[in-house]
C-alpha cells in the first residue's frame, strides 16, 4: 500500500507537459515502428526509383536533363541536387533507400532540437519531445517517406540558416541557406529573411556560396535545367494544388473555359505575380516592424519559409513540413502575447490584439491538426495560405499591443 501510495504521488509531482512528451513520445514511436514496414517495398516505386535512375545516368556519363529517360521523361532537379545524391547510385537500390531514409530522419530530429535551442528562451525537454513526436506523427512526414522527399533535409538546412543567424554566424547561416537552395531552389525565398532584417553579411554568403556551388557543378546543367527541367515542373505543377501558381492556373483555365495546360499564359504569370508581391510585401512589413524583437524573430523567420513555399512553381503537401517554424513560433508567440498582455488605455487596440491573437492562434491549431490527423481532410493551398496569414496576424498584433503600451509609458496622461 505504501508503494502505491508513493506512486500516486510521485505521478501527481509530474508536470503535465512531461507527462504528454511522455505518451506522444510512445504513440510517435509506435507509429514509425507501423510505418517502416510498410514503406520497405518502395525502394522500387516512384519517387526513389526516379531519383536512383537519375543518379545511375548521372553516374555512367549521362544527362539526365535531356536524355529524357524514365517516366519524367528527363530531370527536374537541380544539377547540384543529382551531383550530391549521385554516390548512392554506386549501391545496390534497397541500401540505398534505406541509407536515404535515414539521412531524411535524423535530418528532422537535428530541425527540432535546432529551433528548441534558438528559441527565445530554449524550449525544455518536455516541450521539444512533443514537436518532435508531433512532427513524426504528421502527415508530411508520412508522404516524405513515403514518396522519398527531400523536406526533411530542406527543413534542417533552413532551420540551421536561422539558427546560425541568431548567433551571429553569417558565414555558416549563409551556406545553409545556400544549400538548401541549392538543392532545391524554392528556399531561396527564405532569403528574404536575411535581406529584411538587414543581415547583410548572411544575404552575401548566401548569395556567394549559391554561385559558387553552380560554377562548381556543370553550369551547362543548370541551362540545361532551365530549358528542360523547369518546363516538366511547370506541366506537372498543373496537377499541385499548393502554391499560388498552381492555383491561379487553375481558377483562370476554369474562367476561360481550356484546361490547364491551354491556360493564358500571359494572364497566369500576371495574376501570380500580383498575388505573390502582395504576399512579399506582408513578410517584409513584418520583418521591418519586428526588427530586433528576439522573441518574434523565429516567427518571423517561419513567415519567409512559408512565403518561399507559396511562391514555388511546384510544390506538394509532403513539402507543407517546412511549415514547422510557422507553427511552432506562431503559437509560442500568441501564448506569450496572452501572457504579457496589459491594458494599453486604448479599448479599440485592447480588443482588437486580442482578437488577432485569438483568431492567429486557432488557425494555426486547425492547420497543425489536418497536418497531423490523417482522417482529416488536408485543405492544400487554403491551409497553407490561412497559416502564413494567421502568423502575419499574430506578429501585427504582438507588435501593435506592445508599441502602444510603450507610448502609454513615454506619454502620461
Amino acid at each position: 500500500m505504501a508503494e502505491r501510495a508513493d506512486l500516486r504521488i510521485f505521478i501527481r509531482r509530474l508536470p503535465i507537459t512531461t507527462i504528454v512528451a511522455a505518451i506522444l513520445a510512445l504513440v510517435a514511436a509506435i507509429s514509425l515502428a507501423q510505418r517502416l514496414p510498410a514503406i520497405s517495398h518502395r525502394y522500387d516505386q516512384f519517387d526513389f526509383t526516379v531519383f536512383y535512375g537519375w543518379w545511375s545516368d548521372y553516374s555512367s556519363g549521362g544527362n539526365p536533363w535531356t536524355d529524357m529517360r524514365g517516366p519524367m521523361h528527363g530531370c527536374n532537379q537541380p544539377p547540384s541536387f543529382i551531383e550530391t545524391f549521385s554516390p548512392l547510385a554506386r549501391l545496390d537500390r534497397k541500401t540505398a533507400f534505406w541509407i536515404w531514409h535515414a539521412a531524411q530522419f535524423l535530418c528532422v530530429i537535428a530541425a527540432v532540437l535546432l529551433l528548441a535551442r534558438g528559441n527565445d528562451p530554449p524550449l525544455g525537454a518536455a516541450p521539444t519531445i512533443i514537436v518532435l513526436s508531433l512532427v513524426l506523427m504528421s502527415r508530411p512526414f508520412a508522404g516524405a517517406l513515403v514518396w522519398s522527399q527531400i523536406a526533411p533535409m530542406l527543413l534542417a538546412l533552413l532551420c540551421a540558416a536561422w539558427f546560425c543567424a541568431r548567433r551571429n554566424r553569417p558565414g555558416a547561416a549563409g551556406i545553409f541557406m545556400a544549400l538548401a537552395a541549392l538543392l532545391k531552389l524554392f528556399p531561396a525565398g527564405a532569403a528574404g529573411y536575411f535581406l529584411f532584417s538587414r543581415r547583410w553579411r548572411s544575404l552575401g554568403w548566401t548569395i556567394g556560396i549559391f554561385v559558387a556551388g553552380v560554377l562548381l557543378t556543370n553550369p551547362v546543367h543548370w541551362f540545361e535545367l532551365v530549358t528542360h527541367g523547369l518546363p516538366i515542373s511547370y506541366h506537372v505543377g498543373g496537377r499541385a494544388e499548393l502554391t499560388v501558381l498552381s492555383v491561379v492556373r487553375k481558377g483562370v483555365a476554369h474562367l476561360a473555359g481550356t484546361t490547364v495546360r491551354a491556360e493564358p499564359v500571359i494572364a497566369v504569370w500576371g495574376l501570380t505575380g500580383l498575388i505573390d508581391l502582395a504576399l512579399l510585401s506582408i513578410a517584409a512589413a513584418a520583418t521591418i516592424t519586428s526588427h530586433g524583437r528576439a522573441d518574434l524573430d523565429g516567427l518571423v523567420f517561419g513567415m519567409w519559409v512559408a512565403l518561399a513555399l507559396l511562391m514555388s512553381p511546384l510544390a506538394w503537401i509532403e513539402e507543407t513540413l517546412l511549415l514547422l517554424p510557422l507553427f511552432l513560433f506562431g503559437l509560442l508567440a500568441a501564448w506569450r502575447g496572452f501572457q504579457s498582455r496589459e491594458p494599453t488605455g486604448n479599448i479599440g487596440e485592447d480588443i482588437g490584439g486580442n482578437i488577432g491573437l485569438i483568431a492567429g492562434g486557432a488557425t494555426l491549431v486547425i492547420c497543425i491538426v489536418t497536418e497531423v490527423i490523417k482522417a482529416a481532410p488536408h485543405p492544400g493551398f487554403p491551409m497553407l495560405l490561412g497559416a502564413y496569414l494567421a502568423a502575419a496576424l499574430i506578429l501585427r498584433a504582438r507588435t501593435q499591443s506592445d508599441s502602444a503600451r510603450t507610448e502609454a509609458v513615454r506619454i502620461p496622461a
